[in-house]
Order: structure tokens, then sequence, then C-alpha cells
């Protein structure tokens, strides 16, 4: 070491002044390095984003005041204003079969089979947590600060985090449009989430003065395709940027069929999959999720051994007979002709970002081994391609398009489950590839 930089490290050290000078030097690199720099999202010129989820992937907080609900059952909500929190719950995995039974009596859809409308149960009303466009509903799916650290809670968090380090603030360039995922998209419209989600993107694109890309995943690709279907041109060349999609099920998912033969515990071990499966049965959206009727009507998509059966898509009056959900099968009738999608209508810049793990995992077929279908405790997955949740055929359907229509590009990204596209840098990265150079709104 030379002896003036000796001399310095001991001026600096036995001089106050000096040490201080330092220090505020220090503070003036560090300020100026952070708010100095232009930003990734003003120097690309990125265009700002709103996020949509897929089913059960968003917050929704219920308050209610029931009469004939289960003996031993709360029968008014105690929460803020009567609001609390309905989804997701993580308190389920310690509540006990019959404080679950209480929640899922009030969390069920009622459906009129007058009106082929489903509405909540008598005296109960939700909505999703927080304001128009906050991403508290979504970025964790648990409000608990110990809960989010959970990987089940996680949900846009890792994408949203990505994205702020790029300069986008939730402020103003960054969104979520949270819906009631129960329902399927005419009643959402009906429920006025169409007219909410056109005044957040024009609200976001007056703000920003910059056209916006809508960002979805799973069934959140459904959700926003309707929305963009039902728009003029007019207003999406206007202020639509793109529209990206990761891991949306074009045309259904055979793990959908879960829902009705064997039930879902959402990786809570300790909740009844009996209960839930009740539960989820009177879900519009799972309807709407199931295997579309035309591409699988020669696939069998459940054997019930038993009783030597086999169902296809074109069975599914047979088949809810036999599970015992009728209103199921009158569901998917209400929403049958929403498929398959026009990708090619959608009338904007449109990017399809599918993924498929590396061995057979997805759901492809249903065996029951049980006298009675709708107590399936004895029952088999065949397994086939897709992301663990979706079949392939399905994530695919965007390919179908590309090749006839400039606006619309496929990326397939190996390795990935249903959930973790989104939350990788691989997804991140596409959606940086789209947004950029964004056009100012005119």
């Amino acid at each position: 070491m030379s002896k003036g930089v000796v001399f310095a490290e001991t001026f600096v050290e036995t001089h106050p002044i000096s040490q201080f000078l330092v220090l505020l030097f220090t503070m003036f690199l560090v300020i100026t390095s952070v708010y100095g720099k232009t930003s990734d999202y003003d120097k690309e010129q990125l265009a700002p984003i709103i996020l949509v989820h897929g089913v059960s992937s968003s917050q929704i907080m219920g308050r209610y005041h029931t009469h004939g609900h289960p003996k031993r059952c709360e029968e008014k909500s105690v929460g803020k204003d009567g609001w609390e929190h309905f989804w997701f719950n993580i308190d389920m995995a310690a509540w006990g079969k019959h404080v679950l039974k209480c929640w899922a009596y009030r969390f069920k859809l009622l459906y009129d089979r007058n009106t082929h409308k489903c509405r909540n149960q008598n005296g109960v009303e939700t909505r999703p947590k927080g304001k128009l466009g906050s991403l508290k509903c979504c970025e964790y799916l648990t409000q608990s600060p110990a809960s989010k650290t959970l990987s089940l809670s996680k949900y846009f968090h890792q994408l949203a985090d990505r994205l702020r380090h790029k300069g986008y603030s939730t402020d103003l360039s960054l969104k979520a449009h949270c819906y009631d995922w129960r329902y399927a998209p005419p009643q959402l419209d009906e429920q006025g989430y169409y007219n909410s989600l056109t005044e957040l993107v024009e609200k976001v694109a007056t703000d920003t003065q910059r056209k916006v890309a809508l960002v979805a995943h799973s069934m959140g690709g459904l959700t926003t395709a309707y929305f963009l279907l039902n728009k003029t041109q007019d207003w999406k060349d206007k202020y639509i940027h793109a529209f990206v999609t990761g891991g949306t099920p074009w045309l259904g998912s055979i793990w959908s069929l879960a829902g009705y033969i064997v039930g879902q515990n959402y990786k809570v071990p300790s909740v009844d999959k009996n209960v839930m499966k009740k539960l989820t049965a009177t879900f519009q959206s799972i309807a709407f999720l199931l295997p579309e009727e035309e591409t699988y009507k020669n696939t069998v998509v459940v054997e019930w051994i038993p009783m030597n059966k086999t169902y296809t898509a074109n069975q599914y009056q047979e088949f809810f007979a036999d599970v015992g959900f009728g209103d199921a099968y009158l569901m998917r009738q209400d929403v049958r002709h929403l498929f398959p999608v026009p990708l090619d209508k959608l009338g904007v810049r449109y990017h399809c970002v599918w993924s498929n793990v590396s061995k057979a995992a997805t759901a492809e077929k249903f065996r029951v081994h049980e006298k009675k279908m709708n107590d399936a405790n004895d029952y088999e997955i065949v397994y086939g391609d897709g992301d663990k949740t979706v079949n392939a055929k399905s994530l695919r359907y965007c390919e179908k398009f590309q090749g006839n229509h400039s606006k619309i590009t496929v990326k397939y990204l190996p390795g990935y489950t249903h959930k973790k596209l989104i939350q990788h840098t691989d997804f991140f990265n596409e959606v940086m590839t789209v947004v950029a150079q964004a056009q100012n709104v005119k």
C-alpha cells in the first residue's frame, strides 16, 4: 500500500469532519444512482400492465347474516364492517370438519334453474379484496404476514416484484383486476366486472399516456378474451398494446372433473375433500373449465369400473346424473357456446405462453372403482402431457392460429408447472419482449 493511501485512511479515521464528508459523498452517490437513473420502464417505453388471475387465485372477502345454516355455525360475521376473509384462509387446515362445513355453507353458490343464474347463499355478500386496480387481491392468496411466506400463498408476487425492479409502480403503471372466480364470464359481465375493467384500462392509459398490456394466467386468459371479443375495434386500437397469457386452458381441463369426482384440498392436506367437492360443484367456473365437447367428444375422460361405464365430453348429462350434480350439467350448457374461443377475432396483438412438465403428470382420465360415483375414495388417475393442471392439447390450442395471423405468436417454455410458469424469470422475459415500445395514447 502506498504512503499516500495510508495517509488518507489515517486522516479520515482521525478527523470527524472528514468522516462526515465521506459519508455525505457516499449518500450523494447512492441517491444519484437510485433516483437519478432513468428506469427501464421509461427508457424502453414499456406498456403499463394489468394482471388478471385464474380460478381460485384471488382473495375474496365476505360478510354474512344467515338463517337456516347448519347447527353450531355462526349466524353473523364479526370482521371489520362485517367483512371477513373468505378465500384463501390458511386456517382451514386447523378448523376441523364442522367449521369447514360452516364456511362452505357460506361460500357456496346457489343455482336457479329458471333464470340459469348463480348467486350467493342467502344472507351472504362477497367481493374481491382491495380497491379497483389493487394487487392486494392476487399478489398473495392469504392475508397474514406469516402465511405469505408459504409457496401456496405467493401467486403474482414474483412477477410483480420483477416488474417493480424494472421501474413499474403500483400507483401508476402496474395494476390487477380481480374478480369472483366462482363465476363464468357472462355473469361476471352482469356483475359489472367488465365495466370496471374498461374503467381501469382507460384510467391507466390516461394516467401513463401509453397503451395498456393485459397479462393473464389460466382462466384469466378466458375471462380477458371474452372482454376483448366484446369491445369495439376502435376502443382496442386506442387503449390496448397487447394481450399475454400463461397456461390458459383454451379447451378446458380434464383436471376440472376432479372437482366433481374426488374433490380438491388446494394443497392443504387436512382439508376434507368431500366437503370441498360439494362446495366446488356449485361453482359456475368449474363447469366453465370442463373439457370442450367437440375436442373431447371421442376421448374417454372418466371410467366407472364397477358399472362398466365410460364417459366422454359428449356424455356430460349422463355423467352428472351419475355423480349427483345435475345443476353442474345445466351450468355447462349455459356456457358451452363460449367455446372454442376465436382467437383470430381478438383484434389485438396476442402472445400465448404455455409449458409442459418433463414427465406425464397431468390428469387425462379418472378411473372410479367405487360402486357409488359420488363417494369416490377408491380411484386412480391416468396421466398425460400438460403442466400438471391443464392438458397440452388445451394449452396448445393457440398454435392453431399463429401461422395465419400476424398478430398471434406462441412461446413454449418447457419444464414448468401451471402456477410456476408465471413465477419464473422466463415468463417475465416473455412479457418484457411484448410490452416494449408501447405506443402513446392518442
